[in-house]
């Protein structure tokens, strides 16, 4: 176990960057020795886009698609929700559940068995672009709260995780949701190095 623990523990930091930080702002992680299973919540309360509100940032980049080409900016905003609902949370649990040995501790979207919940808010995303000579990268902004799944509005700990680097391991970066992928997977990963690293869920 010691040496799986530390092989995954340097997969995650050697994966999660540099600019990348997560930080224990308050609470403490007792309480999840020997659990098993964890549900996962994803939300993007007070998101900003770049210098814009969500809001601003959707209507703007709807009103531009549709101005070359009636229809393409309704069908972006289908996207970019579904993404947000489907996508990048797909990109954390795998990348979390791998990192946590592929059964040994899980997240599930869908446990509402499981006695604690990991609610991930996204606040910022700089969604980068990548024309193939020229690019930006993306990153995220997040907070991490755990919470028992029957009392969710008591917070038991918070992290936070600025600077999440984007481009994902998984594939190419052209398109918005790879490099916003890529941060949720670095996030996943800076959070599973965490509790790896501490033994959090091992006696």
């Amino acid at each position: 176990m010691k040496k799986i623990t530390l092989l995954l523990v340097v997969m995650a930091f050697v994966f999660s960057g540099h600019a990348q930080k997560l930080k224990l702002v308050d609470g403490e992680l007792d309480y999840l020795k020997n659990q098993k299973l964890l549900r996962v919540e994803f939300t993007y309360d007070n998101l900003k886009v770049g210098k814009m509100s969500e809001e601003d940032y959707v209507a703007k980049k709807v009103k531009d698609y549709n101005k070359k080409e009636d229809g393409k900016g309704d069908e972006w905003k289908e996207k970019w929700e579904s993404d947000k609902e489907e996508a990048y949370p797909d990109f954390f649990i795998r990348m979390f559940n791998m990192l946590m040995g592929n059964g040994q501790v899980v997240l599930n979207e869908n446990a509402f068995d499981a006695d604690y919940t990991i609610v991930v808010n996204t606040s910022f995303i700089e969604p980068g672009f990548d024309i193939g000579f020229q690019s930006k990268r993306a990153y995220t902004n997040m907070e991490v709260r755990i919470v028992s799944t029957n009392d969710p509005e008591k917070t038991l700990a918070r992290f936070t995780i600025t600077k999440s680097p984007g481009n994902s391991l998984f594939g190419p970066n052209f398109s918005t949701v790879d490099r916003v992928g890529g941060c949720f997977e670095h996030a996943a990963s800076e959070l599973a190095g965490y509790f790896i690293k501490n033994d959090i869920f091992w006696d």
